[in-house]
């Protein structure tokens, strides 16, 4: 079979998260690949005609610019054309950005070795009106704005190798809470490269962007930093705060689960096994 390397991107507002669903009867994204590929290759996933597995396993509502999935096939569709017939029979919201020939070996999950991911939220005068399924919009949450440095300072005591129990939620056992966040930020504004991709009521500067880039991710642990973030953005806990939230391991003492619709999948980068010498 052929290992076929898929970058995607989706809007997540519709979608029951990344994961398929036994019978494909609820609508999510790896569920949209799976019949996509049926249509183009008039087999079906049960028979074993093809195997698709994603590098993410994003949440319900949960967005993304660069998630990457591998395609085991027979298909014969030459490479160049494979990113063309995928998106000719998906969805309007997602959308196959590049495919490449990957080698047998390579596995979307187990040769992860880092993801970065951004939290948008909204926190001006009112509520954005177009910007609802792609930001957390504060609203009547708090009457001012957020203190972003504050918010910024409080992030540097995330970065480095932790235990994350406080920043994850129960519904995904692992082996281990230990995680590497290798760079983290926080600023007020859209960045400058960024595409203001919807029309807007109020200004960039009534957005937070809270970037995570880590060696791998907890059970919501991004959209647990946003929340805890939020609060000392609100005022409710000074920045050092957040060191003593994480030397306690309890996630009842952090801040909220932020809303799924302002995360967004940015990237994700592979180990290169030849440089590491496997």
């Amino acid at each position: 079979m052929r290992n076929i390397r898929v970058t995607v991107a989706y809007d997540g507002s519709d979608f029951h998260g990344w994961q398929y669903q036994q019978g494909n009867t609820i609508r999510t994204v790896q569920g949209a690949l799976v019949t996509a590929m049926e249509k183009i290759t008039g087999g079906t996933l049960e028979k074993g005609s093809f195997q698709i597995l994603g590098s993410s396993r994003t949440d319900t509502g949960v967005h993304a610019l660069g998630q990457v999935a591998s395609i085991w096939t027979e298909c014969s569709v030459p490479i160049e054309a494979f990113a063309r017939a995928l998106n000719a029979n998906l969805p309007s919201d997602v959308l196959v950005l590049n495919a490449e020939e990957a080698k047998p070996d390579f596995h979307p999950i187990q040769d992860t070795e880092r993801k970065r991911y951004r939290y948008l939220i909204q926190d001006g005068a009112f509520p954005e009106l177009f910007i609802r399924r792609y930001a957390w919009r504060m609203g009547k949450l708090t009457a001012t704005r957020l203190d972003a440095e504050a918010m910024e300072r409080a992030a540097r005591y995330l970065l480095g190798t932790h235990d994350f129990s406080a920043l994850e939620n129960i519904g995904s056992p692992r082996t281990s809470s230990v995680r590497t966040i290798l760079d983290i930020s926080v600023r007020r504004g859209i960045k400058s490269d960024a595409p203001l991709f919807l029309p807007m009521i109020g200004s960039p500067e009534d957005f937070i962007e809270i970037e995570v880039e880590a060696n791998g991710f907890l059970y919501n642990m991004v959209r647990n930093i946003a929340g805890t973030l939020m609060e000392v953005g609100r005022g409710h806990h000074s920045p050092e705060w957040v060191e003593e939230l994480l030397a306690s391991g309890d996630r009842g003492l952090a801040g909220p689960t932020a809303p799924p619709q302002g995360l967004y999948l940015l990237w994700i980068k592979f180990l290169d096994r030849e440089s590491a010498g496997d």
